[in-house]
């Protein structure tokens, strides 16, 4: 599934928009006839395949045992979702393409309750999550109280502001959100691997980068109730994670050790990592890259988040968002995210 969504000529609330994604994900049909924050006039649905996705629950009693409906009450006069500094969440499941095994994603509303300005979002993965919203092991997120009213969480989540465009594409494999000419969020399935079968677990990893202009990690790896202005933005871990050489089990990791390892391939770190290169005859063509990992100090091989999710890395602003780019025999659509990199996916 591929939705482009707009937002109207007024920001919208986060929880609207959890709303409207929460719903499209979930759909054996996904429509615009779904949406209820979105601008349904200039939202347009690319791909309607269903993206595989179920819903689970929720900490706001008003979107169990399912999302609330369109147009009801709540939806129409509670925008925020929940009283203040109560925390909103929306939680999904999708198996793994290989064992079945349950990888879940979470929706998050930035801050906790009403705000002046609550109109970011927060996707993070975790180990598990119930009908009331209770997530395990949930993945790294900044999160705000309802006095914090600026705009302290922009670099680290993903933003609703007046005139912004979203594109969400989904499928069993993934959830990826791509904040228009800013950055994206992503949980991702990766390559399975023997360490993940023994320990009966999905493999998937999160990585947020919400402020491609940014290339400072978030010092953290599960969620943080913060009342500072963040001057950092990538964030990113797997879950339910066992040391194979201490057998000691990690609810989260960062596959980055601090920022000195898996770069380039998977923590964006530069934007210029991919400068033109060119055929043996001198003719110019992009560099892309694939999306891979490795947590070789913890006895895992080498996981591959291309293969499983058509998804390359390109550099920034080398074309506009749904050109096509041709890598080995397929094509695959270009997406902005910004100034720090682009990514070449394939949407359905």
């Amino acid at each position: 599934m591929y939705a482009k969504l707009v937002v109207g000529s007024t920001a919208l609330s986060a929880a609207k928009a959890m709303r409207d994604i929460g719903r499209l994900i979930t759909s054996a049909t996904p429509s615009t006839s779904l949406l209820s924050g979105f601008n349904v006039g200039s939202s347009i649905i690319v791909d309607s395949t269903a993206a595989g996705w179920t819903y689970v629950g929720s900490t706001n009693a008003s979107d169990r045992p399912t999302i609330a409906a369109i147009g009801s009450s709540v939806d129409i006069n509670t925008p925020y979702g929940v009283v203040v500094d109560g925390n909103y969440n929306l939680c999904f499941s999708a198996p793994a393409a290989d064992t079945g095994y349950l990888k879940y994603c979470i929706l998050n509303v930035g801050w906790r309750g009403t705000a002046s300005t609550p109109i970011y979002m927060n996707l993070t993965g975790a180990e598990s999550a119930t009908s009331l919203g209770i997530v395990t092991n949930e993945g790294p997120r900044r999160f705000f109280n309802s006095a914090d009213g600026i705009a302290e969480i922009a670099t680290t989540a993903t933003r609703f502001a007046a005139g912004d465009i979203i594109h969400l594409i989904a499928t069993a494999r993934h959830i990826t959100i791509i904040n228009e000419n800013r950055g994206i969020s992503a949980v991702w399935e990766t390559s399975n691997t023997d360490v993940h079968t023994f320990y009966s677990k999905a493999p998937f990893i999160q990585y947020n980068h919400c402020d491609s202009s940014i290339f400072t990690r978030e010092a953290i790896i599960i969620p943080v109730l913060t009342s500072s202005t963040r001057t950092a933005t990538v964030m990113t871990a797997v879950f339910n994670h066992a040391n194979v050489l201490t057998g000691v089990v990690s609810g989260t990791r960062d596959v980055t050790q601090d920022g000195t390892t898996n770069t380039q391939y998977l923590w964006q770190c530069s934007g210029n990592l991919r400068n033109n290169s060119m055929t043996a005859t001198g003719i110019p063509v992009y560099q892309v890259n694939p999306v891979f990992f490795q947590d070789g100090l913890g006895g895992y091989p080498t996981q591959y988040v291309s293969g499983t999710v058509p998804i390359y890395w390109t550099a920034p602003g080398i074309g506009t968002t749904g050109d096509s780019i041709t890598i080995g025999p397929s094509s695959y659509t270009f997406f902005n995210c910004g100034t720090g990199f682009g990514v070449a996916m394939q949407t359905s």
